[in-house]
């Protein structure tokens, strides 16, 4: 199927342009390793988050602050992270949702331009179809947004209870390391 509108030539073309837009990725996870061109290119954050978690790092030459904290602190960090990019995704999702129904909505309102100025013969039900569709566009406009919010409300709160503990962790390794500093450890 060839592309009709110049929104869909320029996203085809942008999407398998040698010299696209998106900078290239600056880690590759060697855990979880996906097929370049499907969907899971959405899920490398993760993967290199998951790999970083299930690292095991022979502490022994750290610090005492490094070897009773460093751990939890490295955790909490990845928490936040991953709460970070699921966030993120999400709200990438939201505006392609939105820029489709945007784009659909201008569509419907150019050909709804053209009937009122033109005199068609059925113009009356071009018109009560053209304006019911951009009723529908609009009505899953306000469908997404409250989808959005649903969606984020647990992912914000997760953020900021990570966000939270990371704090706290960070906290303790800092002490632990001014004590150990004075003390030396």
């Amino acid at each position: 199927m060839m592309p009709n509108t110049t929104y869909e030539i320029r996203k085809l073309y942008f999407e398998q342009s040698q010299y696209s837009a998106k900078e290239p990725e600056p880690y590759e996870p060697q855990l979880l390793q996906w097929p370049e061109k499907y969907s899971f290119k959405k899920f490398k954050p993760d993967a290199y988050l998951l790999q970083k978690a299930l690292l095991s790092v022979d502490k022994s030459t750290y610090s005492v602050a490094d070897q009773v904290f460093g751990n939890q602190k490295e955790q909490e960090h990845t928490s936040l992270q991953h709460a970070a990019n699921l966030l993120h995704e999400r709200a990438k999702l939201h505006e392609q949702h939105i820029g489709d129904i945007d784009h659909s909505h201008l569509k419907v309102q150019h050909e709804l331009f053209g009937v009122k100025i033109n005199n068609f013969p059925d113009r009356a039900r071009r018109l009560s179809n053209l304006e019911g569709q951009l009723l529908q566009l609009e009505s899953q406009r306000r469908d997404e947004e409250l989808a959005f919010w649903k969606d984020t409300v647990d992912l914000r709160d997760k953020l900021f209870e990570s966000a939270a503990t990371y704090k706290a962790a960070n906290h303790r390794y800092s002490i632990f390391s001014k004590v150990e500093g004075e003390y030396g450890g």
